[in-house]
């Protein structure tokens, strides 16, 4: 303690100097100007000025010499208390870490420039044929000439396809994701080749050669980075294609792991579908996105004119680049991002109250620093520096956290989150991550600051005397801040429930297999197209691959599908129902038209529910056959028995096209996700409409299936060693895979929760601690008179009980407006869930009781001597 009194003796001691110094310098200056004038004035002035500089001086460095003070003392205490340091530090970390992590998320993802020049001019077309198919819906080759032929607005207009290259010539046969573009595909987004060139101008008329252009990881990868790729052909799908450049593996536009850019040749179209592409393009000059808009829906009024019978309600709606690489993943992550401000908030406000809780045990210490001479200001200063001190060291624990965090996200990508790779620890986000240091430093800091700050010697002598007893003021102050806390925990474990109950009931979505997930298992076949160009090639082939498979011992069924639940869709198309003439205006609807073989349905096992299965004899030269589900039965027959109808695939110049019998009625199957409602599809047999090579393989065994995946490579290559194989996985790791985005956010924000939880916990611990501490003495009184020790456990849960009570009626209140802000990414569940909002505020209170229990338990076991005699 003397070492305390002598330092405030020489700081009060260095203010005085200070105080006298300015007095005196005041003084001087004030009989200058009375008696002198003129030249000497101006030269007394002149030393004036200097001396007001040095005076200047000496008080800047005289603070700068407090700062230092009040950090080293800062960083003393905290070291004297290395529970409540590690324990504040931890739970700062936690939000701060958590905060940094989201925001490095939500600035990679949603804010970081595209790395394309000007990449704001950059925007993408699309064909939307209201409301038939996707806001966002492809182009055909026809659309892609009519807007370039009558496009105004951009100083380019391409038009790409993604691809799946089946490779060959270079080592192993593989598959590699890549994509079709025209010539001015790269110049377009003005970017240039790492070695070699990007493609030129004429390189996608119809006679053109196969060119084509490789990423740098792959070219590394599969190809040793040998500097003599240049000129080399490859085989990518059966077309030879001379390789002219390479890309820096910073570009990966249209997406990740793109590898391969060929030559998209513009065969002049004989008809106007089919829709795989999109349109890219950049604006001219001066133009906006909305004149860019009106100026492709003036093509696409002009197509539909030409194109009466087959376009109905076309739009070609042009979105900035950005919109359109990441999707819909901005409600997603901006929920994130409120999730775990909230989160920051609550640990904030935890270490309010744990410094609150802290003041007390240093009552008599300020006391004595008043008494000595230090104003509510000096107070203050110091103990908001401790706050910032023990936020800075937090955030730097957080950084830490953030940065492994980030790596964690990157290596899992959950979901195929869009521009995963723009996502880093940068300078800027350690910068966010400082800031958010600060600002939550002094805001938590504030209170118990102002509150200490306000304290008068006698008051604290005389509140701090007996038993560490806080005034008043405090303890509502604390009062409130554990109720702020549970109010803000309660709409974070809403919220994460509404996810929960959301994911659960995904999970319990039939996908219409009812075949074991464990025991069935696909993989894609690409066999060589070189050598199967046609159905009369391709066709044959997949049945001996299938009757090869058949007799693998384990197999029980074999087949082969081009769609596979819960979301591998390949087609998906409009169709008409002869004898159902569509009313004026109204335009044929689409559903999902897997092509399958005979036994496809029952090695997923799908029930039949009318009619009969695809036979052997749904060949070529049979009629046309047609399965529909039960599903498109409800919707499209009316409660009648379809089998015996006919139908067939509508579109452009499609009027030519056989109608096809209903021979059978099917399960349900969903083919777009577990969360899309439509199961509406009709199959085709494949021996009659098959007139393509990559397809998959689909085994049912009689055990798991996994472990069949070695043999039916090896009968694959057997049968053709040039097919590609890819994309092996068992139908249970296909339907986990498929909900992969939605139990990413059902982890993540109920991650946040429960830290919530226990943060949440662990201020009403602390309050109901200190609250028993400062009531000692009256428990060992009461204890002494006779008092129950099941009335002392009770008056102290009850006291915990009425925050808990509280603080969950603001939560309720506060989680119907924010979760009103997750409808998007619910399934099946209201944002106002009852059962949700019912089982938040039972958890909550549940926490608040036991974290009220365990320190009435200890106020119970209070020996009433002791207590009498408490300090």
């Amino acid at each position: 303690m003397h070492k305390l009194v002598y330092f405030w003796r020489n700081l009060v001691r260095r203010r005085q100097v200070e105080r006298e110094l300015d007095q005196e310098l005041a003084a001087y200056v004030a009989l200058l100007a009375e008696e002198t004038s003129g030249r000497e004035a101006r030269l007394e002035a002149g030393g004036i000025q200097q001396l007001k500089e040095q005076v200047r001086d000496v008080k800047a460095g005289f603070f700068m010499q407090t700062i230092l003070q009040d950090v080293r003392y800062g960083w003393r205490m905290l070291r004297r208390s290395p529970t409540f340091t590690v324990v504040a530090i931890l739970a700062l970390a936690l939000g701060i870490g958590a905060t940094t992590t989201i925001f490095s998320i939500v600035y990679g993802v949603l804010l970081r420039p595209l790395p394309y020049p000007a990449d704001g001019r950059i925007a993408m077309v699309f064909n939307h044929f209201a409301p038939q198919n996707a806001e966002h819906g492809t182009l055909s080759i026809a659309d892609y000439l009519d807007w370039k032929k009558g496009n105004h607005a951009f100083e380019s207009a391409e038009l790409f396809r993604q691809a799946l290259f089946d490779v060959t010539g270079a080592k192993e046969p593989e598959q590699v994701r890549g994509a079709m573009v025209t010539a001015g595909f790269f110049s377009t987004l003005r970017v240039q080749a790492l070695l070699g060139r990007t493609f030129l101008p004429g390189e996608d008329a119809a006679n053109a050669p196969g060119v084509a252009v490789l990423s740098e990881t792959w070219w590394r990868n599969s190809l040793g980075a040998d500097r003599n790729i240049l000129g080399r052909k490859l085989n990518l799908s059966g077309v030879p294609c001379t390789v002219v450049g390479v890309m820096a593996s910073s570009f990966h536009f249209p997406g990740p792991n793109y590898e391969i850019w060929t030559n998209l040749r513009l065969i002049p179209p004989t008809r106007r579908g089919p829709f795989p592409y999109r349109g890219l393009g950049r604006l001219k000059p001066g133009v906006t996105l909305g004149q860019a808009q009106a100026d492709t829906n003036a093509v696409a009024q002009r197509i539909e004119r030409e194109n009466p019978v087959t376009y109905h309600h076309m739009t070609m709606p042009v979105v900035p680049l950005r919109d359109a690489i990441i999707g819909n993943i901005r409600p997603a992550l901006l929920a994130f991002l409120g999730a775990v401000l909230v989160l920051l908030a609550i640990a904030a406000v935890n270490v309010a109250g744990l410094l609150l809780a802290r003041a007390t045990v240093r009552e008599r210490e300020i006391a004595l620093r008043v008494s000595l001479g230090a104003g509510s200001g000096r107070l203050i200063r110091q103990l908001l520096t401790e706050s910032l001190l023990l936020a800075l060291l937090s955030g730097a624990a957080g950084c830490l956290l953030a940065y492994a965090g980030i790596h964690a996200l990157r290596a899992w990508n959950p979901g195929n989150l869009p521009r995963i790779e723009d996502i880093r620890l940068d300078s800027g986000a350690l910068v966010f991550a400082l800031l958010v240091s600060v600002a939550t430093g002094v805001l938590f800091g504030l209170a118990p600051a102002f509150q200490s700050g306000r304290a008068t010697p006698a008051s604290s002598l005389r509140e701090g005397g007996r038993g560490g007893t806080v005034g008043a003021s405090r303890r509502r102050l604390q009062a409130v801040l554990v109720m702020g806390e549970l109010a803000l925990a309660l709409m974070l474990v809403t919220s994460a429930g509404l996810l929960v109950r959301s994911f659960l009931l995904l999970g319990q979505v039939n996908s219409g297999a009812q075949a074991p997930p464990e025991n069935v298992l696909s993989m894609k076949i690409s066999p060589a197209s070189s050598k199967y160009r046609d159905s009369e090639q391709i066709i044959p082939f997949y049945r001996r691959l299938m009757e090869r498979v058949r007799s693998t011992p384990g197999v029980t069924y074999a087949a082969i599908s081009d769609s596979l639940p819960p979301d591998r869709q390949y087609d998906y198309d409009t169709f008409v129902i002869q004898g159902q003439p569509l009313a004026a205006g109204e335009i044929n609807p689409a559903v999902t038209c897997p092509i399958v073989s005979p036994d496809y349905f029952r090695a997923l096992g799908i029930p039949l529910i009318k009619g009969r299965f695809f036979t052997n004899q749904d060949s070529g030269d049979a009629p046309p056959t047609v399965i529909i589900s039960d599903s498109m039965a409800r919707h499209y027959f009316s409660g009648e028995n379809p089998v015996g109808r006919r139908l067939k695939a509508s579109g452009p110049d499609l009027h030519d096209t056989p109608f096809m019998e209903i021979v059978g009625v099917v399960g349900d199957v969903r083919y777009a996700g577990l969360d899309d409602n439509n199961a509406d599809a009709y199959y085709q047999p494949y021996a009659q409409t098959l007139y393509y090579q990559r397809t998959n393989l689909v085994v049912r065994s009689n055990g798991p299936a996994a472990g069949l995946a070695t043999t039916l490579r090896r009968e694959v290559r057997e049968l053709d060693a040039d097919t590609v194989i890819s994309d092996v996985i068992t139908l249970q790791d296909a339907l986990g895979a498929s909900v992969i985005g939605p139990r990413f956010r059902t982890l993540l924000v109920g991650g946040f929760a429960l830290c919530a939880l226990v943060l949440a916990a662990i201020g009403i611990y602390g309050v109901m601690a200190y609250s028993v501490a400062q009531r000692t003495q009256e428990i060992g009184i009461r204890m002494a008179l006779g008092a129950r020790r099941s009335n002392l456990i009770g008056d102290v849960v009850a006291q915990g009980l009425r925050l808990a009570l509280a603080g969950t009626a603001v939560g309720v209140a506060g989680a119907l407006l924010v979760t009103r802000l997750l409808a998007s990414l619910l399934f099946a569940v209201k944002p106002t869930d009852a059962l949700t909002f019912a089982a938040g505020p039972v958890i909550l209170i549940a926490v608040a009781l036991l974290a009220s229990f365990l320190p009435a338990c200890r106020a119970a076991m209070v020996d009433p001597v002791i207590a009498l005699r408490h300090e």
